[in-house]
């Protein structure tokens, strides 16, 4: 083999070679960083008008299982009520399926306890729910 043909196979060989470690990079089903983020629940207090108010159609704390209130009031108080997802409770995930029902596919949802209202923040993971800037 000559020279000239040797480092012509020496650099297919090397691309080929860094083409497939990239090819293999992606092909995970979880993007790097994202695999081990947790279940998030927070609340921004608002201040609404009458007129917005009435066009809104929050959660009600009141109406919500014992469950479920504590843990809308561990968010309140701490800022957010965090978990590894793997470990979200069962009063958890119906705090979630009831916030995406709400949304409606939005991201804006309200809870409203007593006279105060929150928008509702919940992310699952890198999967955001609602999300109280939107």
């Amino acid at each position: 083999m000559t020279a000239r043909r040797r480092l012509l196979v020496g650099a297919g060989v090397a691309f080929v070679g860094s083409v497939a470690g990239c090819l293999g990079a992606s092909g995970g089903s979880d993007s790097p960083g994202t695999a081990d983020l947790p279940t998030r629940l927070w609340l921004e207090r608002v201040d609404l008008s009458s007129s917005e108010r009435e066009e809104i159609d929050p959660i009600v704390f009141a109406d919500l299982p014992p469950e479920e209130q504590q843990i809308v009031e561990t968010a309140i108080e701490d800022g957010e009520y965090t978990v590894d997802s793997e470990e979200a409770s069962p009063a958890l995930e119906s705090l979630r399926d009831r916030i995406e029902r709400r949304a409606d596919g939005g991201l804006e949802v309200y809870l409203r306890r007593g006279e105060t209202y929150y928008r509702v923040g919940f992310a699952e993971g890198d999967h955001i729910i609602a999300h109280p800037s939107q």
